[in-house]
């Protein structure tokens, strides 16, 4: 026999052994018997209760977690958004166009101080 023969016959007779010791192991009655004294046990059903509490609990604050965000379009148009302060003086727009030159100096050309990035 293969090894692959040897197994399916190992698995089907294993299963079929499991299955009838299964069945004879516990009768239908002691089960009926078993759950009866789990439904009288107090401190079951009071565990029981606080557990089905605490899981509800747990549910609620999950569900009041924000959903996420599926649609991210406004995060991506952040950069495309221009502050329009034409209220200032126009003395201002020279300091401001060299605050912008200082703040778009890649890391390289940090080092030429008096030469703009063109």
């Amino acid at each position: 026999m293969s090894k692959f023969t040897s197994f399916l016959v190992g698995a089907v007779l294993g299963a079929a052994a499991g299955f009838a010791a299964g069945s004879l192991l516990v009768d239908n009655d002691q089960l009926d018997d078993i759950k009866k004294k789990i439904k009288d046990n107090e401190k079951l059903q009071d565990l029981k209760k606080k557990y089905d509490n605490g899981t509800e609990i747990v549910k609620n604050q999950l569900a009041s977690f924000p959903k996420s965000v599926e649609d991210d379009s406004e995060l991506k148009d952040f950069d495309d958004i221009v502050i329009d302060d034409s209220n200032n003086d126009d003395d201002d727009e020279e300091k401001a166009a060299d605050d912008l030159n200082n703040a778009e100096k890649d890391d390289d050309t940090a080092s030429d101080e008096g030469a703009p990035e063109e």
